[in-house]
């Protein structure tokens, strides 16, 4: 028989009945359906991040020009990337991501634009933002954010980086201006240092007159010098002739003296003989009518006697003392007429010299008002110089080495990202492992489908209780599926070198998805058969799309994002997430109740099937399926 006849042969097979026909087209779909899904989920799911949830919080208290946290806050809700919504304290956006109400935050700091302007401050700083993450929100939303936080970032740098050249370029101007005005200064500086030059080369010129003139003055005084010496001689021949005078006085003097004595005589001897006289004419009986005359008349004689006498004395003193003058004067006056001649000529010289001084001192003075006048300018200069200088030191800040690196680094990296992660992934594989922990177990449960029965036939056909047979029914699978994820577990933690934050609970967790997915599969191949396999598969496409392990599941299409909280693998990937990176109880909890759900209400149906299959069991139920060996 050839491969062509055996390959009819099966064809028809498959195709003799109209449930095989439509498996067999199913089956055929299955690549189209997981492909279109996936593709359909996956299209454009940035575009979709508008409908992400992150908060954003402004503690920015701003400066007087600039209020850059809410700035950049209104840019990202206006650009609408994602959800943004507003969040008065960290605090509140905090506990937010937390518990998954938001998948991170972005928080301004209070000091957020002071630090963004410091840099031409005396302590420059780096701006920070936060960006609060949990990895058990979604590992990618935590890239995600990091990639808009950068986004953010960047866009900020470059616009302090503009401000900070244009504040640098500014500065740079002022300093050129300062310049200008210190090249102003230095012109006049310079021009003063002129005019100081032509002041000093005029006070030179006149010093040198001024030293001719004192020259002049000097031989003139040494002339008058040498005429003054011979007046010594002079004087002694004054004094000679002086000595003759007071010889004549003297001589004249002795006559004066004896004159003075006579009279002197006479006074005193005029008493005495008017008494002798008067008692004469007493004893001669002369009437004193007659006596009284002649008695006055030598009184007045005495009296007369002694005046000459004393006159006669002073006068002689008087003569000798003039005589001698006179005489000392005349010769005296002779010699100092013959050396006032002398002197004369030579006050003239020093008068001469005296004029050449005067002209030196007039040069001597232009000079210096011309100096003055260009030591003025020169201070002038000196100084807008020193101003405009000090002006220009002002707009260049003192720094030190750490100074400059400190201010170069923020002008650098004017803002930094700092990141508070509330829990964090491992690394990119243990960001995933619990979409593909999750997959495995569903594969592992399907496969398990694919080479035992659903319920025992045996059981069915006896009609035994049916929660026996049920409960029989899903312990197989549920044991198989325990080991497998057993397994799964250690080849993750000792091979993979994951690094749970709750090894136990995950563990655990990963059994109940298991015995849980092996409820839901057996419900299915119990109700449907082998077709149950095949919606088994399809149902697993279709959580692959729709449990969020990658992208965020809010950026799904919205008829996938409204399956998202309905099916089962959505909360697996939630619960492994919070055990591995360490999440909080209640978001453990959170995804426990609805697996719980999923298994009791499974189970359920498989104990209504068990029962419908024992009370309605038919021959065609013994018969193989057309799509599955069971």
């Amino acid at each position: 028989m050839s491969a062509i006849t055996l390959v009819r042969a099966e064809l028809a097979r498959v195709t003799s009945t109209r449930l095989g026909r439509a498996a067999l087209g199913a089956i055929m779909l299955v690549p189209v359906l997981y492909g279109g899904l996936y593709l359909w989920g996956n299209q454009d799911p940035y575009a979709n991040l508008d409908k992400v949830p992150a908060a954003i919080v402004v503690d920015d208290s701003g400066t007087s020009d600039a209020h850059y946290g809410q700035d950049v806050a209104d840019e990202l809700i206006d650009d609408g990337t994602f959800g943004w919504v507003i969040v008065n304290s960290d605090a509140t956006a905090h506990s937010g991501v937390e518990d998954g109400t938001y998948a991170f935050a972005l928080t301004f700091p209070e000091s957020f634009s002071a630090d963004l302007t410091s840099a031409d401050s005396d302590s420059p700083s780096t701006a920070q933002m936060v960006l609060t993450t949990d990895d058990t929100n979604s590992y990618l939303s935590t890239t995600l954010a990091k990639q808009a936080a950068t986004t953010a970032r960047n866009a900020l740098a470059s616009t302090v980086a503009k401000q900070a050249s244009q504040t640098l370029l500014e500065a740079v101007d002022q300093v050129r201006t300062g310049l200008v005005d210190a090249g102003s200064g230095a012109s006049s500086l310079a021009d003063g240092a002129a005019s100081a030059a032509d002041g000093a080369s005029a006070l030179a010129s006149g010093t040198s007159d001024l030293s001719a003139g004192a020259v002049s003055l000097r031989d003139g005084l040494d002339q008058l010098e040498g005429e003054v010496a011979t007046l010594p001689d002079s004087t002694s021949s004054l004094a000679a002739g002086a000595g003759q005078v007071a010889s004549g006085v003297a001589t004249a003097a002795d006559s004066a003296s004896a004159l003075s004595a006579g009279t002197a005589q006479i006074a005193s001897s005029a008493p005495q003989l008017r008494a002798q006289i008067a008692a004469a004419f007493t004893a001669a009986g002369v009437p004193s009518s007659q006596s009284a005359p002649l008695l006055a008349g030598l009184d007045s004689l005495s009296s007369a006697a002694a005046q000459t006498s004393a006159g006669s004395s002073a006068l002689s003193s008087g003569l000798g003392t003039l005589t001698s003058a006179s005489a000392q004067v005349a010769t005296g006056a002779d010699r100092l007429d013959s050396a006032a001649a002398d002197l004369s000529s030579a006050v003239s010289a020093a008068d001469a010299g005296a004029v050449g001084l005067a002209d030196g001192a007039a040069q001597l003075q232009s000079g210096a008002a011309s100096l003055s006048d260009g030591t003025a300018q020169l201070a002038d200069g000196s100084s807008r110089l020193d101003s405009s200088l000090a002006n220009g030191v002002a707009q260049v800040p003192a720094t030190t080495a750490g100074d400059r690196a400190t201010t170069a680094a923020a002008i650098a990296d004017p803002v930094e990202v700092e990141q508070v992660a509330i829990t964090e992934a491992q690394n990119y594989g243990a960001g995933l492992a619990p979409f593909f922990i999750t997959l495995a177990a569903w594969i592992g449960i399907y496969a398990i489908f694919l080479i035992i029965r659903p319920l025992s036939r045996e059981a069915l056909t006896a009609a035994r209780r049916p929660i026996r047979t049920a409960l029989a029914g899903w312990l197989t699978p549920a044991m198989l599926g325990a080991v497998e994820m057993v397994i799964v577990f250690l080849v993750a933690t000792l091979g993979l070198h994951l690094e749970p934050a709750n090894a136990v609970g995950l563990l655990g967790f990963m059994l109940l998805v298991s015995l849980t997915f092996a409820a839901i599969v057996l419900a299915l191949n119990v109700w449907l058969g082998g077709a149950g396999q095949f919606v088994a598969l399809i149902l697993m496409i279709v959580q692959l799309v729709t449990a969020g392990g990658t992208f965020p599941w809010q950026t799904l299409p919205a008829p996938l994002a409204a399956l998202h909280s309905a099916l089962p693998m959505s909360y697996s990937v939630s619960g492994i997430r919070q055990l591995l990176y360490g999440g909080t109880s209640q978001a453990v909890l959170a995804a426990v109740v609805p697996l719980v759900l999923w298994l009791v209400g499974a189970l359920v149906v498989v104990v209504v099937g068990a029962a419908k299959q024992a009370t309605f069991r038919t021959l065609g139920n013994l018969q193989p399926s057309p799509i599955g060996g069971n």
